[in-house]
């Protein structure tokens, strides 16, 4: 008996390049890290489960205050460029671009 098998994963994706440039450009840069870390975890969920008792508590708690952390940067502060003395003004695109 010959069964076909498939996997059907449910995708978790950070959107598009607009929504990423939309929190860039709103100063969420922190706030946009703690929501991947929140995904992440939940993404891991199941592993974490299995995970020794004091292992379990480790990773959870580390969770935690990695999320916590970002949040109370994303409150209390902002990132900005620095430029190089010698750069006054934008030098056109980058290599990436």
């Amino acid at each position: 008996m010959n069964k076909n098998y498939q996997l059907k994963t449910k995708k978790h994706l950070i959107k598009d390049a607009s929504s990423v440039k939309f929190h860039v450009d709103n100063n969420d840069y922190f706030g946009t890290a703690a929501t991947l870390i929140s995904l992440i975890k939940k993404k891991l969920e199941n592993i974490i489960k299995k995970a020794p008792l004091e292992e379990r508590r480790l990773l959870q708690n580390a969770f935690l205050n990695l999320e916590k952390d970002l949040l109370l940067l994303q409150k209390n502060y902002h990132i900005r460029a620095n430029k190089l003395k010698s750069q006054k003004t934008d030098k056109g695109r980058l290599k990436s671009q």
